[in-house]
C-alpha cells in the first residue's frame, strides 16, 4: 500500500521514499477455442440400431384410419421389423421355408410361393440440415410481397384430407376367398379350436399352450381382448378382417402398456412328417386350413418378444390379456389358497412327448393326403368351383378344403416348458389336475392317484361330480356354438375331468368332421348369420377375488388334463403363478424413460425418480358388539391389516446384435434398483421400520448371456402405508427401459390410494421439505480442468441435533459418457468474526481457512456427510458454512455434447423443521447472469423465510490462464507469484488449479499464503525523520516498509496447503478487495523426481472476479534494500572504514587463503602486525587462546564454537544476508561395500582440523554450495569408478558362463558323457517318479483339503494314486489327513445309505405284520405270510444293526478328524441326519421286559 495522500501544497510534503521493485504483472493467455463437437453431436446416431426399438402405444384411432390396402395383391406387404436373426438355432434347424400364413397346410405336392427371409431393416438416417447461406449484400432488404400468397394466407386454412378408415377402405375390396382370420363358430362361441404337434419346436409349444391356458378363462376375458379379438383389421362388430395385402397390427400388453405390433402374415414352415415336398406349420396353427390367427398372434408374440427368442418360454399370458403375474414360492398351502380364491393359476412345467400317438396321427395325415384316385370314394371339385385365394396356392385354382388334418413336422419331437392351468386339487393324495390344451405334464396320468384298490370307484364317483357341476352352467354362459349343436356339445363336454384321451378323441373328431361350420353354405347357417348376434361377453375385467360360487362353477368347467403327484410337482416346479385382472381394485403406475422409436434426437436421460406408494387400508364399517366390548380386555389385540400382493414390471431396452455383426461379447445387462427411502419423509427418531419390508428390490435383466430374458417380472408383498422408493437404472442411461407397478388393492381404499413415479424434488416439496436446486444450466464446452458450479450452503445449527448431519444430494447430467470424469468436492469453509477485535481490515484476507470433507467421484444418488458442526462460530448468524463444487476434467479425446445441462439437488433429511427453501445468487450468476437458476423468487413474491440450508450460488465463469516456465534453483521451486486482487470490485472466490508439462510423476507441494500490509510501528521514517503517511488500501505496498526480512515473514501467513501428482488445486479460495497473496509451489523430491529441466507450468483461476497474477519479487527487493544500505557511506565517527570495504577485504583474504596465494597486501598487513605492539587487551586474548588450543574441548559443538568467535574476525555475508549458513557435515568413511583399495585416501574432516570451517560459515550459503558441490563431485566420481568395475566384472562374468555352458555341451556330447552315461536313464526315471509324486500330491491336497467337495471316489482314486507314487512316504500327514477325510465321507454315505434302507425295511416288515394280523390262523397262505413277515423283521434287525454300525462309524471317524484339524463339508457337520438315525434306531430298538413291565 502506498501512503495516502495529503491535500496540501506540495511545499509542506514530507520528503516520500521512492518505490522500486522488481515485481510485474503476467498478461494472461487467450481463452482457447472450445473443442469441435460435431463428432460427439452425431456419434449418438451410430447407436440408434445398437438398442431395441419400443413399441408405438395403442391408439385405436390411428390404427382404425391405417393405410391397410386390401386390394392391393401383387406387392404384398413385409415387415421391416423382424428379423430372423433373433431366432435361435434350435427354431430354424426345423424351418425349410417361409411362407405366407394357410398356405402351408395345403401343399400337396405341389412348391408353394418362398417368401424372403424376415431381415429387420435400420432405421433411414437422419439429413443433415443444411446450413444457412450467408445473406447476400446484393440483395434487397426488403422483398416484395406475393399478392397470391396474401390473399391465400386471408382464407381459412386448408385442413389435411382425413384418411379413410377400416370399413371405407373394405367397403370396395374385391378379394372373394376363403381365406380368414378366424371363423364365424370360433368368434361367436370363443371355442378354442387349434392343433398341436409336439415335434413343434419348444417356444411354439409353449406359445399353443398359453392360448389354450386364456381359452379356457373365455368367461372372464372381457370383450375386446380374446386371443383373435387382438388382430387388427377388425370391422363394426370386432370380427377380424382378413388382408390380403398381408399387414396386421396386434394389440398386445408390453412394455407396461397395450402397444401396437405391426407385422406381416409370412410364417415359417417345416418339412412334414410324411409326402413329398409337404410342409407343414412350425407355429400354432388352427385345424382349418382357412383359419390364420395362431399365426398372426404368434407372429405378433415373437416380433414382441423379439429379444428373447432364445428362452423356452415368453409371458403370452400377461402380453394377452394384461393380467399382472403374482408369483409365490411352491408349496401345498400355497396352492391350495390361491386355488380357493383365484380363478386363474398356473404352473410350469415340462411336457412328456408322446412317441405313440404322434406317429398315428402322422399315418393318418399320410393317408389322408394321397391322390384321389389312390384312395377312392372321393371325387374331385369342378374347375367352376370358387378357387382357393393366392394365400393358399400362389393364385392356381384348387379344390376347396376337405376334412384331412393337418401334416405334422417331420422332426423328433421334443420337451417344451408349458403353462399348465390348475384345474382341480386332491387332498388324499395330494395331488393336481394340470391342462394345457392336450399336452401331457411330467409323470401325469390320465385317472386320480389313489392309494387303495377302489380307486376305479372313486374316479366314477369324482366323474358324476364333474357333470353335475357341469350341469349347473347357465344359459347366459352356453355359447352359440353349443345351441346349434348340441350333440356336438354332448360329445365333447360329457368326457369325464380326467379323462384326457376322451378329450383328445372328441376334438380329432371335431377337426375331421366338417372343419368350418361357417364354409358349409348351408341355408340353416345363412338364416342364423342374418340375425343380429350381441356378443354375450362381459364389459371389463372381474374382480381380483371371485365369490365361492361364481369360483366353484368357472373351475366346474375346466374339464379334462393330467393328475400329477404334488411331490412329483414340488421336484420340478419352484413357485405358483397366479394371474391378477387389471381391474379397478389393481393399482397401478409406469415409468416410461424409452428412447422414442423415431429416435430422431440423441437419447437424453432423465432425473432419477421416486416411486411413492400409498395403500390406505379401508376402515371398518361395522361397529363393535356390546359383548365383544365387554371381553376386550380378555381377548388378543386384533391383528393388523393384511399386506398387500405387488407386481414389478421391469423391461429395459437392450443392445441386440440384429444390425451389428456379433464379436464375441456378451449381451448387456441391464439392472434396476430400487432403495428404501421412507427416511426423507419422516423424521429418524419417528421412524417405525416394518419388519418383513423390503429395503432393496434388485431386478436384472439377464446376466450376460442371450439365453436369458431381457424382462424381469419380480412378486412381492406390501403393508399398508406409504412406501418411498428411489429409482437407480442402469438402462435409463443407454436407450432407456419401462419399469410398471401394479398392486392389487382390494383391501384398500382405492380412491384414497395411489401409486406414482415422481421427481424427488416434488415429492419432498409435498410433505414440506426444503430442497434447494441448482440448474439445470449448461455445462460449458471443455477439455482439461474445469470448474462447473460452486455454491455456498449455509446450515442453520438451531435445528441440528444429536450427529452430525448428512445432506442427501441428487445429481443429474443429460451426457452420460462425462459421468467417470466428474468429481464433487465438499468444503468447511471457517471464517472468524468481522466484528471481532482480533479481526481487522488488514488482516481479514488471512481469517479463513477451507478444510476438505470429501472428495468423491460424481454419482446420481450421493449422501454427503457433514462433520461436527458444534465447534462453528455463533458469530456466523447461528449457521455453518459449506461449499460444494463439482469439476471435470476431461481428457483431450472426450469431448462432451454440445447443449447438454446438468442439476444438482440438495436437502437435509427431515428433522425437528418445517421450513421452505431460501436461494439467492452472486451478483453474476454461473451462467450468464441469472440467479433465478437457483430456484430463487421472483420479483413481487413474497421472501420464504430462510430454511435448515439455504443455498448461495458462486460465479465461476471468470476464467483466466498464466502459463511460466520452470527456472533451475536449488529449492526445488516450480513457481512463485504474487496474486493481487484489484479495488473497487469486491472481494473474489476462486478455484486455482497449478498444473505442471514436462514433469512426468512429478509430486508436488503448494502453499498460500497471505501477505497482510505492514504495521504502523514497523514503518521507518522517512529520510527527513518524518513519519510515512498512513498507507492506503489497494495501492503497492513499498518493501521499505516492512524493515526488513523478518517483519515481512511476520506479516505472512500460510491460509492453504495442497498437494498432488502433476496437478495440485486449492478448491475454493476467499481473496478479499486489495489483498495480496503468494502461492509457492514445490516438487516433493522424496515422492518423485527432483529435476525441473524442461519444465512449465499452468495457474488457472476459476472465480467471481478477474485478479492479478505477477512473479514474486518481494525477497530480490528486500535483498536489494540491504545491498543499497551497504553501499551508503556513514559517517566516520570513530575512523573506521565503510562496512563494504570492510567485508570485501574479509571476503578476498579468505578467498586468497583458501587457494593457497597469499597477496601482497596479505604480507604486508602480516608485518605491519608484527612490528605492531599488542594492546593490553590483545595480549589476554591470546593467552586465553593458547590456553584453548592447549586442550580441547570435548564437546565438537562447543569447541567449534568458542574457535568461530575467537579466532576469526566477525564478518557480514553481503550475497545472502538473510539465510543462515548450514554447518558442514562430517565426511563419512567409506561404505562397507566399497572397494577400499579403489576409494580414494581422504582425510576425515571436521569442524576441529578443518580451518576453513569458519570461513566458509561466515561466507554463508554460496561458500556452503561450493564445498558441497565438490563432495558431489568427488564421489560422483568414485561412483562411476564403481559403476566401471562394475560392468567389467558382469561382462567377465558373462564370458565365464558362457564358456562353461560351451563346456557342458562338448563334455556331454563327448564319449562317456553324461548323455552316453549308464545312469542316465536311472536319472531320468527318478526325475519323472519325483514329479508324478508331486503332481499326485498335488492332486491330493486338493481333494482332501477342499471342503467343498464330498464325493469319496475322486478322494479314494487320489489317495490310491499317492500311495503307487510313494507319497505316503513323502507327506505322511497329507496321507492321514486325506484317509481320515475319507473315513468320513465313507461313514456319511453309509449312514445315509443305511438310513434310507431301514425305513425301507420298516416300513416292509410292518406291512407284513399287517397283512399277518390281519389274516386268520391256519387260513390258506397264512403260514407264507407268517414266514415272510419272519424274513422281513431279519430284514429289519439287520438294517437297523448296519445302521447302528454307521452311526458309530461316523461319530468315531468325525472325532478323529477334529483331532488332525481336517476341515469337514458343512453337509457332514449337519447334524440333523445323524440325529433322525439315532431317533430311528432309538425308536425301533426293542424294550427290555423291565421297562416294559413298568
Amino acid at each position: 500500500m502506498a501512503p495516502k495522500k495529503d491535500k496540501k501544497g506540495k511545499k509542506d510534503e514530507p520528503v516520500q521514499p521512492e518505490l522500486v521493485t522488481a515485481y510485474l504483472p503476467r498478461e494472461p493467455e487467450p481463452q482457447p477455442d472450445p473443442p469441435d463437437s460435431k463428432e460427439a453431436d452425431g456419434a449418438w446416431k451410430a447407436a440408434r440400431n445398437q438398442y431395441s426399438l419400443p413399441l408405438p402405444v395403442w391408439n385405436a384411432d390411428a390404427v382404425d384410419v391405417t393405410e391397410w390396402k386390401p386390394n392391393e395383391t401383387e406387392s404384398r406387404f413385409v415387415s421391416d421389423q423382424f428379423s430372423i436373426k433373433a431366432l435361435s438355432r434350435n427354431f430354424l434347424g426345423i424351418v425349410s421355408g417361409w411362407r405366407r400364413a394357410g398356405a402351408a397346410a395345403l401343399a400337396k405336392g405341389d412348391l408353394l410361393p418362398e417368401e424372403a427371409e424376415p431381415q429387420a431393416q435400420p432405421l433411414p438416417d437422419i439429413p443433415d440440415e443444411p446450413e444457412e447461406p450467408p445473406p447476400d449484400p446484393k440483395a434487397k432488404a426488403k422483398a416484395k410481397s406475393d399478392p397470391k400468397a396474401k390473399a391465400k394466407a386471408k382464407g381459412a386454412p386448408e385442413e389435411p384430407p382425413t384418411p379413410p378408415s377400416t370399413m371405407q377402405q373394405y367397403a370396395d375390396c374385391e378379394y372373394a376367398g376363403d381365406a380368414r382370420v378366424v371363423s364365424q363358430q370360433e368368434f361367436r362361441s370363443r371355442d378354442l379350436i387349434l392343433d398341436t404337434d409336439e415335434s413343434w419346436p419348444s417356444l411354439s409349444q409353449a406359445i399353443a399352450a398359453q392360448f389354450a391356458a386364456v381359452a379356457e378363462h373365455k368367461l372372464l376375458v372381457p370383450k375386446g381382448y380374446y386371443l383373435w379379438e387382438l388382430i387388427y383389421p377388425q370391422d363394426d362388430e370386432g370380427v377380424p378382417l382378413y388382408n390380403p395385402h398381408g399387414k396386421y397390427i396386434i394389440k398386445l400388453f408390453v412394455q407396461g402398456r397395450w402397444r401396437q405390433v405391426l407385422i406381416d402374415d409370412v410364417v415359417p414352415v417345416g418339412f412334414a412328417l410324411h409326402g413329398m415336398n409337404v410342409y407343414a406349420p412350425v407355429l400354432p396353427s388352427s385345424p382349418n386350413v382357412n383359419v390364420i390367427w395362431p399365426q398372426l398372434l404368434a407372429k405378433g408374440l415373437m416380433r414382441a418378444f423379439q429379444d428373447d427368442l432364445g428362452l423356452n418360454t415368453l409371458p403370452c399370458i400377461t402380453a394377452l390379456t394384461g393380467w399382472l403375474p403374482y408369483q409365490m414360492p411352491l408349496s401345498w398351502g400355497a396352492v391350495q389358497g390361491l386355488h380357493n380364491v383365484r380363478p386363474f393359476c398356473c404352473l410350469q412345467m415340462n411336457n412328456q412327448v408322446n412317441d405313440e400317438a404322434r406317429q398315428r396321427g402322422g399315418d393318418l395325415a399320410a393317408a389322408l393326403s394321397q391322390p384321389e384316385d389312390a384312395r377312392g370314394g372321393r371325387k374331385s371339385v369342378s374347375s367352376g368351383a370358387a378357387a382357393v385365394p393366392a394365400l393358399n396356392l400362389g393364385g392356381e385354382a384348387v379344390s376347396a378344403p376337405t376334412q384331412q388334418p393337418l401334416p405334422k413336422l417331420g422332426n423328433q419331437p421334443c420337451e417344451a416348458v408349458l403353462e399348465f392351468v390348475i384345474c382341480e386339487m386332491e387332498e388324499e393324495p395330494r395331488q393336481v389336475r394340470l391342462k394345457a390344451g392336450l399336452s401331457m405334464p411330467q409323470h401325469g396320468t390320465p385317472r386320480k392317484l389313489t392309494r387303495e384298490a377302489e380307486s376305479e370307484d372313486e374316479d366314477g364317483s369324482a366323474d358324476e361330480t364333474a357333470e353335475a357341476q357341469q350341469a349347473t352352467k347357465t344359459d347366459d354362459e352356453i355359447e352359440d356354438s353349443e345351441k346349434d349343436d348340441p350333440d356336438e356339445d354332448d360329445d365333447e363336454r360329457s368326457s369325464p375331468a380326467g379323462d384326457a384321451a376322451t378329450q383328445q378323441s372328441a376334438q380329432d373328431g371335431e377337426g375331421a368332421d366338417g372343419g368350418d361350420p361357417a364354409l358349409d353354405g348351408s341355408d340353416a347357417q345363412a338364416e342364423e348369420d342374418s340375425k343380429p348376434w350381441v356378443a354375450p361377453w362381459r364389459e371389463d375385467n372381474p374382480a381380483p377375488l371371485i365369490q365361492k360360487s361364481d369360483l366353484q362353477l368357472l373351475q366346474a368347467q375346466l374339464i379334462g388334463g393330467f393328475w400329477v403327484s404334488f411331490d412329483d410337482v414340488e421336484a420340478h416346479v419352484p413357485e405358483i403363478c397366479c394371474y391378477i385382472p387389471p381391474s379397478d381394485h389393481v393399482i397401478t403406475a409406469c415409468l416410461d424413460t424409452t428412447w422414442s422409436s423415431e429416435r430422431k434426437d440423441a437419447y437424453s436421460p432423465s432425473q432419477p425418480r421416486l416411486l411413492r406408494i400409498n395403500l390406505v387400508p379401508k376402515e371398518e364399517q361395522r361397529p363393535p358388539k356390546a359383548s365383544e366390548a365387554s371381553d376386550a380386555e380378555d381377548k388378543k389385540p386384533p391383528p393388523g391389516p393384511a399386506w398387500l400382493q405387488a407386481v414389478l414390471f421391469y423391461e429395459p431396452l437392450r443392445q441386440h446384435g440384429v444390425f451389428v455383426e456379433s464379436s464375441g461379447s456378451s449381451p448387456t445387462v441391464a439392472g434396476c434398483m430400487l432403495q428404501a427411502m421412507d427416511v426423507w419423509r419422516q423424521p429418524l427418531d419417528e421412524e417405525v421400520p416394518v419388519l418383513g419390508k423390503p429395503q432393496k428390490i434388485h431386478l436384472s435383466a439377464g446376466d450376460g448371456t442371450a439365453s436369458t430374458p431381457s424382462f424381469v417380472y419380480h412378486s412381492l408383498t406390501l403393508p399398508p402405508g406409504e412406501h418411498w422408493y428411489l429409482v437407480y437404472d442402469d438402462a435409463a442411461t443407454q436407450s432407456g427401459s419401462v419399469l410398471s407397478v401394479g398392486v392389487e388393492g382390494f383391501l384398500c381404499n382405492v380412491a384414497k390410494s395411489s401409486i406414482e413415479f415422481l421427481e424427488p424434488a416434488k415429492a419432498l416439496d409435498d410433505i414440506g421439505i426444503s430442497v434447494l436446486t441448482v440448474g439445470p444450466m449448461e455445462y460449458p464446452m471443455h477439455t482439461g480442468y474445469r470448474v462447473w458450479t460452486k455454491a455456498e450452503v449455509l446450515l442453520a445449527l438451531d435445528v441440528i441435533s444429536g450427529e452430525a448431519p448428512s445432506v442427501q444430494l441428487l445429481c443429474h447430467v443429460s451426457d452420460v459418457t462425462l459421468w467417470p470424469y466428474l468429481q464433487l468436492t465438499c468444503l468447511r469453509m471457517m471464517e472468524e468474526d468481522k466484528s471481532s477485535d482480533a479481526v481487522s481490515e488488514d488482516n481479514r484476507c488471512a481469517s479463513w481457512s477451507v478444510s476438505t470433507m470429501i472428495r468423491s467421484p460424481l454419482l446420481p444418488v450421493m449422501s454427503v456427510p457433514l462433520q461436527d458442526v458444534s465447534d462453528a462460530s455463533s458469530a456466523a448468524g447461528g449457521s455453518a458454512k459449506f461449499v460444494l463444487m463439482l469439476e471435470a476434467n476431461l481428457p483431450p479425446d472426450v469431448v462432451a455434447r454440445s447443449g447438454g445441462n446438468f442439476s444438482m439437488q440438495l436437502f437435509l433429511p427431515p428433522s425437528t423443521f418445517q421450513a421452505s427453501p431460501s436461494v439467492t445468487g452472486d451478483k453474476e450468476s454461473a451462467d450468464g447472469g441469472d440467479a433465478g437458476d437457483a430456484g430463487a423468487a421472483g420479483d413481487g413474491e413474497k421472501e420464504s423465510p430462510p430454511g435448515p440450508l439455504q443455498l448461495h450460488l458462486l460465479t465461476v465463469d471468470k476464467v483466466l490462464r498464466w502459463r511460466g516456465e520452470c527456472t533451475l534453483n536449488d529449492k526445488a521451486l516450480v513457481l512463485c507469484e504474487r496474486i493481487k486482487v484489484p479495488p473497487e470490485h469486491g472481494d473474489v472466490t476462486s478455484t486455482l488449479h497449478i498444473s505442471v508439462e514436462g514433469l512426468p510423476q512429478a509430486y508436488l507441494k503448494a502453499t498460500l499464503v497471505a501477505q497482510m500490509p505492514p504495521k504502523e510501528e514497523m514503518r521507518p521514517d522517512n529520510v527527513d525523520g518524518t513519519r510515512p503517511e498512513p498507507l492506503v488500501r489497494g495501492q503497492p505496498i513499498n518493501p521499505r516498509d516492512y524493515s526488513g526480512r523478518r517483519n515481512w515473514l511476520s506479516r505472512c501467513k500460510v491460509v492453504a496447503e495442497a498437494s498432488g501428482l502433476e496437478a495440485v488445486s486449492f478448491p475454493h479460495v476467499l481473496m478479499t478487495e486489495s489483498s495480496t497473496y503468494i502461492m509457492y509451489v514445490y516438487l516433493d523430491t522424496f515422492r518423485g523426481p527432483s529435476s525441473l529441466e524442461g519444465g512449465s507450468w499452468l495457474l488457472e483461476s476459476f472465480g467471481s472476479g478477474a485478479i492479478e497474477v505477477g512473479a514474486d519479487a518481494m525477497e530480490i527487493d528486500l535483498e536489494d534494500l540491504v545491498r543499497q544500505s551497504w553501499a551508503v557511506t556513514l559517517p566516520e565517527d570513530d575512523g573506521q572504514p565503510p562496512r563494504a570495504e570492510v567485508a570485501a577485504a574479509s571476503r578476498k583474504a579468505w578467498l586468497a587463503k583458501a587457494s593457497g596465494e597469499a597477496g601482497e597486501e596479505q604480507d604486508a598487513a602480516a608485518a605491519d602486525d608484527e612490528e605492531a605492539v599488542p594492546t593490553e587487551e590483545q595480549q589476554e586474548l591470546a593467552a586465553a587462546l593458547s590456553r584453548a588450543k592447549e586442550v580441547v574441548h570435548p564437546n565438537n559443538t562447543i569447541d567449534s564454537f568458542l574457535r568461530g568467535h575467537a579466532e576469526v574476525d566477525a564478518v557480514l555475508v553481503m550475497e545472502d544476508p538473510y539465510t543462515v549458513a548450514p554447518d558442514k557435515e562430517e565426511q563419512k568413511a567409506p561404505a562397507e561395500d566399497t572397494d577400499v583399495a579403489d576409494a580414494p585416501a581422504e582425510p576425515v574432516l571436521s569442524e576441529d582440523t578443518e580451518e576453513s570451517g569458519v570461513a566458509i560459515r561466515a561466507f554463508g550459503t554460496l561458500g556452503a554450495r561450493a564445498a558441497r558441490t565438490t563432495e558431489v563431485e568427488e564421489s560422483d566420481a568414485r561412483w562411476q569408478k564403481a559403476q566401471e568395475d562394475l560392468d567389467t566384472a558382469k561382462e567377465r562374468n558373462v564370458n565365464y558362463t558362457q564358456e562353461m555352458r560351451q563346456w557342458r555341451e562338448d563334455r556331454s556330447a563327448a564319449p562317456g558323457g553324461a548323455q552316453a552315461a549308464k545312469f542316465a536313464p536311472q536319472r531320468d526315471a527318478l526325475r519323472g517318479a519325483l514329479r508324478g509324486r508331486l503332481e499326485k500330491c498335488a492332486i491330493l491336497k486338493a481333494a482332501a483339503l477342499d471342503p467343498d467337495r464330498t464325493d469319496p471316489e475322486p478322494l479314494r482314486a487320489a489317495i490310491q494314486e499317492a500311495e503307487t507314487s510313494g507319497a505316503n512316504h513323502w507327506d505322511v500327514e497329507l496321507m492321514d489327513k486325506a484317509t481320515c477325510k475319507l473315513r468320513v465321507l465313507d461313514a456319511t454315505v453309509a449312514l445315509r445309505t443305511g438310513f434310507a434302507a431301514a425305513e425301507t425295511k420298516i416300513e416292509e416288515a410292518a406291512a407284513a405284520a399287517a397283512s399277518l394280523g390281519a389274516a386268520e390262523a391256519g387260513s390258506d397262505g397264512f403260514t407264507e405270510l407268517e414266514e415272510a413277515a419272519a424274513a422281513r423283521a431279519e430284514e429289519r434287525a439287520e438294517a437297523l444293526t448296519n445302521l447302528e454300525k454307521a452311526i458309530l462309524e461316523l461319530n468315531t471317524s468325525i472325532k478323529e478328524a477334529s483331532a488332525k484339524s481336517v476341515t469337514l463339508p458343512q453337509d457332514v457337520l449337519n447334524p440333523e441326519p445323524l440325529e433322525r438315525a439315532t431317533a430311528l434306531v432309538d425308536q425301533q430298538r426293542p424294550v427290555p421286559a423291565e421297562e416294559e413291565a413298568a
